[in-house]
């Protein structure tokens, strides 16, 4: 017997589970698709939309790609070079830091290559002990 003195089992469930679907077997029609209130169709929407304006000016020419590159380069430099937020000491310090983790992933790479041992006080040189290392180095294996 079951929960509150039916006469169902577990094994006879009430509700039959849905079953697969068979190929080629007929399929439910599909309902369209509904409508948005006050809209009208896309091709009429896009007819009514303007040309844009183009930042700049009115009377700016398309810039060439070589340009658009130099523009996002300069901008790109100015997002390192001053991060907003970040006082121009923090900044300074962040690029200084940021420059002597790729100099010494740059030592590591080489001695590792060459399957050498790092210099000892490696990573308690300055940025400038480590870019002059680095000059050495590159001297050398050349």
């Amino acid at each position: 017997m079951g929960c509150c003195a039916s006469q169902m089992t577990a094994a006879e469930p009430s509700m039959q589970a849905p079953r697969p679907l068979r190929p080629g077997a007929p399929r439910a029609p599909q309902q369209p698709l509904p409508t948005l209130l006050g809209s009208t169709s896309a091709a009429k929407s896009r007819q009514q939309w303007g040309e844009g304006n183009r930042l700049g000016g009115a009377d700016a020419s398309a810039p060439s790609a070589d340009e658009l590159r130099k523009r996002a380069l300069e901008a790109a430099e100015r997002r390192v070079a001053a991060p907003p937020g970040v006082s121009r000491q923090k900044a300074a310090e962040l690029r200084e830091r940021r420059e002597k983790e790729e100099l010494l992933g740059r030592l590591t790479e080489h001695y590792y290559r060459q399957k050498l041992d790092m210099p000892m006080g490696l990573n308690l040189a300055s940025v400038e002990q480590l870019r002059k290392h680095w000059d050495a180095v590159k001297r050398d294996t050349a």
